[in-house]
């Protein structure tokens, strides 16, 4: 029997510290979503509390239960430079930022949460003066190996912006990608951010929107490391109690469905100039009702639904006899595995191409994690559940002889369906 502990803490907003909360969502009591093991480290895993609730004063949506971050990022499984759709994002993003923002031969950059350097690379190839990355994940940074990138193994707080300022002087651009979402005390990072950042600098910030977290029901993007849910609402309310603004927002497909925020401190050259696309975003999120309670819990209602939907499909395939593997060890795959109680009687393992997670488990279900490779030896699954689905172009191009060979996939969301054969 797996040991269970509790995460002490009330329910109080982590942005504004109101007790105004309404509880969206309650998953019980699961293991760490990132929390790949080995088989002989069953018996020590832990299971957390994960709750999902909603500010009534600054319409932040926020899982309340805090797990330690060197728990949680200190040996981290998540390499983004092994899927491709995520190295073509960056290459891109780092041209369009440096054109817009810097001045490269006399700018400096710092990216906290830099992973593996999928982003530092490209802005280096910018000839960008001086690229900082800041992450705590000693395994993951290990690997970057780039002269031309300056690399602070540790989390990011006021204390390591004070370093960088004292050393690096002012930074120009901040660089935040799927990370800010993470922060456990996201009000020192960012009197971090404002600390480092030069007057006229310019903080971008990449997280998954709530907007599609919403519409497209995406409740696999819900776990402990995903602590906070940005709308545009919840953001301003934010940026305001720091003296900063929300000059632009972008949408941009990555992870099905993220924003990217470009956030200046009240006074920037920036401040004066706040895009249209930003009132247009903010009167469509009253439009949809992301300020009132009533919409999360018509979410959680949905979601359940989705819930119901999903395993009378695997059990019925499974009661004719069909064999099924899931495709995306992802910490969005284990959310949806525990919430769903998807068991060994309904999936028989999991696929990856990280090769990192290839021989691991799955945190709380205990799938073994295979290489794709699998799928060209004889008698692959019948059908593979897609839990990497906002990847489903990039899965389905890398699959065509699996799928022309007579496989299915199943598709859990935003609809449950079955897609087979290629057209």
């Amino acid at each position: 029997m797996s040991k269970q502990v509790k995460v002490d803490g009330v329910p109080c907003c982590s942005f504004c510290n109101s007790i105004s909360m309404t509880k969206v969502m309650d998953f019980g009591e699961v293991a760490l979503a990132g929390g790949f093991l080995r088989s002989d480290q069953f018996t020590e895993e832990l299971y957390y509390p994960l709750r999902l609730f909603f500010c009534r004063d600054c319409y932040a949506a926020q899982v309340i239960d805090k797990v330690s971050t060197q728990v949680l990022f200190k040996d981290y499984f998540y390499f983004s430079s092994s899927i491709q759709t995520l190295r073509e994002h960056f290459v891109n993003y780092a041209r369009e930022v440096t054109a817009r923002f810097l001045t490269p031969e006399s700018s400096t950059v710092l990216e906290f949460g830099c992973n593996d350097g999928v982003l530092l690379r490209p802005l280096a190839d910018q000839n960008i003066k001086t690229v900082i990355g800041v992450d705590p994940a000693t395994n993951v940074v290990s690997t970057i190996n780039d002269p031309r990138i300056k690399i602070i193994n540790d989390f990011f707080s006021e204390n390591i912006a004070q370093e960088v300022v004292a050393k690096y002087g002012h930074v120009d651009l901040v660089v935040a990608n799927n990370v800010y979402a993470h922060i456990p005390d996201i009000q020192g990072v960012t009197r971090a951010v404002h600390e480092v950042l030069s007057d006229d600098g310019v903080f971008i910030f990449e997280v998954h929107y709530l907007g599609n977290v919403i519409n497209q029901l995406q409740y696999d993007m819900i776990y402990h490391e995903h602590l906070y849910y940005y709308s545009l609402l919840s953001a301003i309310e934010h940026f305001e109690r720091y003296e900063m603004v929300i000059f632009d927002v972008k949408s941009v497909p990555i992870h099905a469905g993220s924003m990217r925020f470009y956030v200046c401190k009240k006074g920037s050259k920036h401040s004066h100039f706040i895009s249209s696309e930003v009132t247009k975003l903010k009167n469509d999120e009253l439009s949809m009702g992301f300020n009132l309670p009533e919409t999360f819990e018509h979410f959680a209602a949905e979601v359940d639904s989705r819930k119901r939907q999903l395993m009378d499909l695997l059990g019925s395939l499974k009661k004719e006899g069909h064999s099924i593997a899931g495709y995306g060890a992802s910490g969005r795959a284990n959310t949806m595995i525990q919430y769903c109680k998807i068991d060994h009687g309904h999936l028989d393992y999991i696929i990856d191409d990280a090769p990192a997670k290839i021989g691991f488990y799955t945190p709380g279900s205990h799938f073994r994690i295979f290489s794709r490779s699998i799928l060209e030896e004889p008698n692959p699954p019948d059908y593979l559940l897609i839990f990497a689905w906002s990847f489903l172009e990039e899965i389905t191009k890398r699959s065509k002889k699996y799928l022309e060979c007579g496989g299915a996939f199943i598709i859990p969301l935003p609809e449950v369906k079955v897609l087979s054969k290629l057209k």
